[in-house]
């Protein structure tokens, strides 16, 4: 063969080249752009698991943040932001903790003792308010007031905050009780309130205007809320969530792990049936999906801090 039809037939594939290289998942995402990576079985199992609804799971694998798009079966790299966090007491208090907004078009994320707003174009903007304990461990989550989006989470002196996404100057104290220990998120009603108070986790009805009800014993750690009736906590070992009824405090039952996994960071959706949360604290970063009335479990991939939005049917 030639030279010049052998270079012809090179140049040619260059373009395929390129595309199956910025497919894998081993690719510089600071060089290429967001990395895509397709799984049709995954799709499948997803569209039989919802019943036939989008999905998408945010999380990140530091130094970058991803969206699984569940209904398609495709995995996006956030190339323009980053991200901190991984194996380790000291790396895993870092990561970003992202919260999806109910109607999933942005979401929240901490990163380096800040606290940012993005989309899933990775275009960010900071949020900044003088009250805001946006130190590690700490989780911001996002709920509607009147309208107008904000963000909720702990202020410097313990008590429960939003602050305005428009105008973050503006701050509404929605829990006034000095006694949060960075974890606090609201029910998706914003009507209840689940928190730790470095000791105990604790529910409380907002228009009650009290501390609350104690909840766990023992070891405890990582509180989180359903969109209406659920409060949860995670005790030791990492082998299940307890349940409880957020209007009384009541036990309702457990949320086991899957058979020879851990439960870790559990994360409710917009929707009251589902929920993910990651493998545990051991450094594994296996990410299962949840139906939470039945305890079905669907493993999506790896990473960190998941959180899940999908489509109400």
């Amino acid at each position: 063969m030639k030279p010049y039809i052998k270079f012809s037939i090179l140049f040619l594939l260059i373009p395929v080249l390129l595309f199956l290289f910025c497919q894998g998942s081993g690719s510089d995402p600071g060089k290429t752009g967001d990395i895509i990576i397709r799984s049709e079985g995954l799709r499948i199992k997803w569209d039989k698991f919802s019943g036939g609804r989008e999905g998408k799971v945010l999380y990140s694998d530091p130094p970058y943040m991803m969206i699984l798009y569940l209904h398609k079966g495709i995995t996006k790299n956030l190339s323009g932001i980053v991200v901190e966090g991984g194996k380790g007491r000291w790396k895993r208090g870092k990561t970003p903790r992202p919260f999806w907004s109910p109607d999933g078009s942005f979401f929240v994320y901490r990163y380096s003792g800040e606290i940012f707003i993005a989309d899933e174009f990775g275009k960010k903007i900071l949020i900044y308010n003088k009250k805001m304990d946006t130190s590690k461990e700490t989780r911001w989550s996002i709920i509607t007031l009147e309208g107008e989006n904000y963000i909720f989470g702990p202020s410097k002196t313990g008590t429960g905050i939003a602050v305005s996404i428009d105008d973050p100057e503006i701050s509404i104290e929605i829990f006034p009780f000095p006694v949060i220990d960075k974890h606090c998120e609201l029910t998706g009603d914003g009507k209840y309130i689940v928190y730790n108070n470095g000791k105990d986790i604790f529910v409380s009805d907002l228009s009650s205007g009290t501390k609350g009800i104690k909840i766990s014993t023992a070891q405890n750690c990582r509180p989180c809320a359903s969109p209406h009736n659920y409060a949860a906590w995670l005790p030791a070992p990492h082998i299940r969530y307890n349940l409880h009824n957020v209007k009384d405090g009541h036990f309702v039952k457990e949320l086991k792990a899957p058979e020879n996994e851990e439960i870790y960071r559990l994360n409710w959706s917009n929707d009251e049936e589902f929920a993910v949360h990651m493998f545990g604290s051991r450094g594994n970063t296996r990410i299962h999906i949840r139906n939470v009335i039945n305890g079905a479990s669907l493993f999506v991939g790896n990473g960190w801090d998941p959180d899940l939005w999908i489509e109400k049917n």
